[in-house]
């Protein structure tokens, strides 16, 4: 009896668990569009953009003409062609086939926890953005409380990926056991992510600092977890992070 209530618990708790990770993914979307201005002008860039299907609601919202998308995954960027995004295919981790102070607005959703260089990528940014032009980065929250759950019951914490196989490391996660390329395609238009892990999770102050370290400035940020908006009054409990770091400096080179 007493092992079927712990064990009835447990099963509660795990549910819980996936609620909150649901509701943090389904936020997430509407709090980078939260932080997106219009601007019928603008040249925005979606990094990672995949299969398109975000990109097509973020230049919606802008109500811009031009969006671009660059990912590393030509069967994503095939389907993201199909819905009308003008896509290049990158590698993220070399210098990108793009133009120097060209974009108004760039947008990387859930994409850089999977760079190896991001000294690399954060200086891309940097370059390709325009003077007095924003970038929202969206990414998962190492210091949230679910993470930090995890590790004291001595799990993996939740947002990193180990080994490509399958999802191992802390039997909470709500992918926990399964092949990695069952899950991974689902939010991808049938293909399989699992050539780029989750490899890097910052907190929230980090995220704000490495970009602070390359001449970005932060403006404001959101995150999502537990249903609710937060405002960036408080840093460690939130499920996802979504950040607007503006490009402020003269640009003095050539």
């Amino acid at each position: 009896m007493i092992i079927y209530s712990i064990l009835q618990y447990y099963i509660m708790f795990f549910k819980f668990l996936n609620y909150i990770w649901q509701e943090a993914y389904k936020k997430n979307t509407d709090n980078i569009i939260q932080l997106l201005d219009k601007d019928h002008d603008a040249i925005v860039l979606d990094i990672g953009c995949g299969d398109g299907q975000k990109s097509s609601l973020f230049k919606k919202k802008i109500g811009c003409k031009k969006i671009v998308g660059i990912d590393g995954v030509s069967k994503r960027l095939k389907a993201a062609r199909k819905r009308g995004i003008e896509v290049k295919l990158t590698n993220l981790e070399k210098k990108w086939p793009l133009f120097n102070n060209y974009f108004d607005v760039i947008i990387s959703n859930q994409v850089i926890e999977h760079i190896v260089d991001l000294d690399l990528f954060i200086s891309e940014i940097y370059r390709v953005l325009k003077p007095n032009g924003y970038c929202v980065i969206s990414t998962e929250n190492l210091s949230s409380w679910h993470n930090i759950f995890g590790l004291i019951l001595g799990h993996q914490d939740f947002s990193h990926h180990l080994i490509k196989k399958s999802h191992v490391g802390n039997p909470l996660s709500p992918h926990f056991g399964e092949k990695t390329v069952a899950w991974s395609a689902k939010d991808n238009s049938g293909v399989d992510d699992t050539a780029f892990p989750h490899i890097k999770i910052m907190t929230y102050l980090s995220l704000i600092k490495v970009f602070k370290a390359y001449q970005l400035k932060f403006e404001k940020g959101l995150g999502s977890g537990l249903g609710v908006r937060y405002d960036s009054a408080s840093e460690g409990e939130r499920v996802r992070e979504d950040v607007r770091i503006e490009r402020t400096d003269p640009d003095v080179r050539k």
